[in-house]
């Protein structure tokens, strides 16, 4: 029997396909789908919640763990105060895809593809602003997992540097109590 894949954006445009990664366009937004019906990032719903929850604290030298369509990587290099910013993603598929979007690097953002959890661990850099973004839901698995990474985080944070995490607004209670525990009540403004 066939194996059956199903596109995701019924009305939506594939304007890059990378492996399992495909950008879409539709409605004026791009999506970003890794494999058959699996959306992870989509770009201008998720640009003002960027702006909202990283607020002005990217300065100095950055690390974002996570890369997607680079909506928040974009917003990060736009903060004034910001002198560069190493991305570490784990899939170069997306790491091409978006290479695609932007095709003409800027020369403060440095993508390294790796896990991120294994370049914090051995890497001698530090840093100034630490993004987490690695995630597309938090529930028990994800939250695991920011246990170590925060901890592996604070190892590599320069003094007066901070750590900030994406949180997703639609996170149900318990893991919401959980999250704001480990990167703080600010957070919980962004509940909805």
């Amino acid at each position: 029997m066939e194996k059956r894949t199903y596109i995701y954006f019924i009305d939506g445009e594939v304007i890059i396909e990378t492996g399992d990664v495909k950008i879409y366009e539709m409605d004026g937004k791009l999506f970003l789908e890794k494999g058959s019906g699996h959306n992870f990032w989509a770009d201008s719903m998720e640009l003002e919640d960027y702006q909202r929850q990283i607020g002005n604290s990217p300065k100095g030298d950055c690390l974002e763990i996570g890369l997607g369509l680079g909506v928040a990587s974009n917003y990060i290099l736009s903060c004034p105060n910001v002198k560069s910013l190493t991305t570490v993603e784990f899939d170069l598929d997306v790491i091409n895809a978006y290479r695609h979007l932007e095709p003409i690097p800027n020369p403060k953002h440095k993508i390294i593809c790796q896990s991120g959890y294994v370049y914090m661990m051995y890497t001698k850099d530090k840093y100034d602003f630490i993004f987490l973004d690695f995630y597309n839901i938090i529930d028990n698995n994800t939250l695991r997992a920011l246990v170590e990474y925060k901890e592996l985080a604070e190892d590599i944070l320069n003094p007066g540097g901070i750590i900030k995490a994406w949180f997703d607004p639609y996170t149900l209670e318990d893991e919401a109590e959980e999250f704001f525990k480990l990167f703080g009540d600010e957070y919980r403004k962004f509940l909805k």
